[in-house]
């Protein structure tokens, strides 16, 4: 299924909380294969640097590409797919090596998750106020040997049905799209690629795994907010940032 017939389905796709799916992960690894859309969240490296051992900045380097979204105009991170398989670069001898701490796309599989704009209002106060909503994604591997609720689904990879990061990260990327999208009007592609390397590097590197996840993220995405408003500030540290 397309991203065009995924959307065009999605209401009929969509679960309730208490509804039941049929499901069992027999862990064959086929849902690892043919990956080129894993996409991951701040949320999502942070976790799993913390598990390797890694800071979230080498955890990049090593498993993970960038591209700016079409819509969103934000860098969207994804896992770096290996070899003619394309397959995810955490698998290991046929076993997800994160297993524990998967990306919240693969944890929740075959479910998957959106925000339900009210009257498609795409703001950063649209997203607050709207609900976060599940779907049950065609099922290719497992087998249907195992009853589950979502709401059980969800506890069971610790997932919160409003989940605050979720929701609070949906809400940056609409702000700071936003602003993007303004400055993508006025300046030129090569200006664009360090604000971009900045967006990312804030949202996605900069943490400390040692320490909690949210109120880093906060402090980041406020750095990132204010940087973008701040346009001579911006243009500033892009000139110390060519000249370094």
């Amino acid at each position: 299924m397309n991203r065009d017939e995924f959307a065009a389905n999605i209401e009929n796709m969509t679960v309730g909380l208490d509804d039941t799916f049929q499901f069992h992960c027999t862990r064959c690894g086929m849902c690892c294969l043919n990956r080129e859309d894993i996409i991951l969240s701040p949320m999502d490296i942070y976790k799993m640097a913390k598990e390797l051992k890694l800071t979230p900045s080498k955890f990049f380097a090593q498993y993970c590409q960038t591209h700016i979204g079409d819509n969103s105009r934000m860098p969207i991170i994804r896992l770096q797919p290996i070899g003619e398989e394309m397959r995810c670069p955490l698998l290991k001898n046929h076993k997800c090596s994160v297993h524990d701490v998967k990306p919240a796309v693969c944890a929740l599989y075959p479910l998957g998750r959106y925000i339900a704009l009210e009257k498609g209002d795409y703001s950063a106060e649209g997203v607050g106020k709207s609900e976060v909503k599940y779907l049950l994604q065609p099922i290719e591997c497992g087998d249907n040997s195992q009853t589950h609720t979502v709401r059980e689904w969800l506890a069971d990879f610790d997932i919160k049905t409003e989940d605050e990061v979720f929701i609070r990260w949906h809400q940056t990327i609409a702000k700071v799209g936003d602003k993007i999208r303004e400055l993508e009007k006025i300046w030129d592609m090569m200006t664009m690629m360090e604000v971009w390397f900045m967006v990312r590097a804030f949202l996605y590197e900069r943490y400390d795994t040692d320490q909690p996840f949210l109120p880093q993220f906060e402090e980041n995405a406020g750095i990132v907010s204010h940087m973008l408003e701040d346009v001579p500030r911006l243009k500033e540290l892009i000139r110390n940032a060519r000249g370094a």
